[in-house]
């Protein structure tokens, strides 16, 4: 497989994970990933977030992958969800762009970083 799918199908896999289950594996040991509020969270919190009863996990889809570029062992992407959520009773349907950096390890590519705008994007800033 090369490396722009395996990329293409780790974006596909985090857009429509049902569970948290995804984000473990397919993460690198010191992923990060930065929300909206500007603080970073491990895999490991981004999980108990998932799984903890605040934040329930409607929708999520993916609208658009607007680039993919890989050098070496390390590639980057950008691309936007929409997601309907919850957040301690509150209901969001936020349209976010990630910007994630990949690192192949021993020949399998992970999330090492993503960080994930406001949910307020504008697609026309991507024309």
């Amino acid at each position: 497989m090369s490396s722009t799918k395996a990329i293409e199908n780790l974006i596909y896999g985090y857009a429509t994970s049902e569970n948290s289950s995804y984000l473990i594996p397919n993460t690198t040991e010191d992923f990060l990933a930065v929300r909206p509020s500007g603080n970073p969270i491990s895999a490991q919190g981004l999980v108990g977030m998932f799984d903890s009863k605040e934040l329930v996990a409607e929708s999520s889809e993916l609208i658009k992958t607007h680039k993919i570029e890989i050098y070496g062992e390390m590639a980057y992407a950008v691309f936007t969800l929409i997601e309907i959520f919850s957040y301690k009773g509150n209901q969001n349907k936020d349209l976010s762009t990630y910007t994630c950096i990949f690192k192949n390890e021993k020949g399998t590519w992970k999330y090492a970083w993503m960080q994930r705008s406001q949910g307020t994007t504008d697609m026309k800033a991507w024309e």
